[in-house]
């Protein structure tokens, strides 16, 4: 039991230590959810996919990779679910502005 509590608090100290603060946005059917300030940005694994959490922590988007360049976006939606359960569609990154993720009804930007 020991043995299990302690690799229970390295784990989340370890998904912890890779939250950082990022200016960011999100944007949705052309309403802002959230814009500027600091978020938590967190990467999930090792190809690109994250997590932003808004500066209070009312909405947060997920950004998961499928392919170089294009990834499936989900968030916590209006009414602030406790878990990303709106889809945002497949989201290509924007070559003009690479902190930037979108398609035709989302923006995601993260610097």
């Amino acid at each position: 039991m020991k043995t299990l509590l302690l690799a229970c608090l390295a784990l989340l100290a370890a998904t912890q230590a890779h939250a950082r603060p990022v200016s960011c946005s999100l944007d949705v059917a052309g309403r802002a959810v959230f814009a500027g300030g600091d978020c938590d940005f967190s990467a999930h694994g090792r190809d690109g996919s994250f997590q932003l959490t808004a500066p209070r922590g009312d909405y947060f988007v997920q950004v998961n990779m499928d392919a170089p360049g294009v990834a499936k976006g989900y968030w916590n939606g209006w009414g602030r679910g406790s878990h990303a359960h709106d889809d945002l569609g497949t989201l290509t990154r924007d070559r003009a502005d690479p902190a930037c993720w979108s398609n035709d009804a989302a923006r995601v930007c993260a610097r």
